[in-house]
């Protein structure tokens, strides 16, 4: 999986260091909240190798004591330029080296 599936991973683990909790502290309070969550997804989390869900992302605001818009980067991840549209369209072109059909063409139907 690409890493820009998850960007909230590194914030989530600044904030977790901030308030000097290991991972098992905050699976812990986010297991109290009914979450399903183990540390090993947490670290999958926080260094980006697995996105994290809807509601994943709420119960971390919730826990860390921070709004859902503080868990995702300043910095946007995409330039805003629409993709494609100065795009120039070709066909297929043949190929220089290309033999020609030996074969002739097929037969045209009879006309009634």
């Amino acid at each position: 999986m690409p890493r820009d599936g998850n960007v909230i991973g590194p914030n989530v683990a600044k904030y977790r260091y901030q308030r000097n909790w290991t991972q098992d502290d905050l699976v812990g309070r986010l297991q109290l909240l009914g979450c399903y969550m183990t540390r090993d997804i947490l670290a999958n989390i926080e260094t980006q190798r697995c996105p994290a869900t809807d509601k994943q992302i709420e119960f971390f605001a919730h826990v860390l004591g921070v709004k859902e818009g503080d868990l995702f980067p300043s910095k946007k991840h995409f330039s805003g330029k629409v993709v494609g549209l100065n795009m120039e369209i070709r066909t297929r072109q043949p190929c220089p080296n290309r033999r020609r059909r030996s074969r002739p063409p097929l037969a045209q139907p009879a006309k009634k």
